[in-house]
């Protein structure tokens, strides 16, 4: 295992959690992002995400920004739902899911010490598999629609993946 951090970004349905879990099984170290959003059906609490409220975060930020490394809002249904890195998740980790948006909260000394990694997967597909979470909470076509905003201009990766059917030890050899 190298000492360099791996981020994985990628659109709703693009196989974040797939590639996630096979670099896991490879040894590679991660801790859960953390969360305001509502937990989904089948997800676990401290596996898929660390679930907290909206007043803990606004604490965070308002008394201990320092401990907060990124953080991305969403504004959904009229709720706001964060997502965030603390500090010491990111320097005692080394494999993440990150925006584009949650990417650019690292230095340029930090982003040379990371191999991201961009799954640039076609829209039909995701589409596809977004749709068979039957998750109430959030549209498969808002989903698509701010992955297509927030990917537009996206270039700051190491290796784009675009096949759909990828294999995780693929990556992981030509990463590592």
């Amino acid at each position: 295992m190298k000492n360099e951090k791996i981020i994985i970004c990628g659109g709703s349905g693009s196989g974040k959690d797939y590639l996630l879990r096979g670099l896991i099984k490879k040894g590679e170290k991660y801790s859960p992002k953390i969360t305001t959003r509502p937990i989904r059906k089948g997800e676990k609490n401290g596996v898929d995400y660390i679930y907290t409220t909206n007043e803990d975060f606004d604490y965070l930020m308002g008394e201990n920004q320092h401990l907060i490394k990124c953080f991305q809002k969403f504004e959904i249904k009229g709720d706001n739902w964060y997502y965030y890195i603390t500090q010491e998740n990111f320097d005692n980790n080394n494999v993440f899911i990150m925006t584009p948006h949650e990417l650019s909260f690292l230095t340029r000394e930090e982003r040379k010490g990371c191999f991201v990694i961009y799954l640039d997967i076609d829209e039909d597909t995701r589409r596809k598999r977004i749709s068979r979470r039957n998750d109430n909470q959030d549209s498969v076509e808002r989903r698509i629609l701010a992955d297509k905003e927030d990917f537009f201009f996206f270039k700051n990766y190491d290796m784009k993946v675009s096949d759909s059917e990828f294999e995780i030890d693929m990556i992981y050899g030509f990463a590592f």
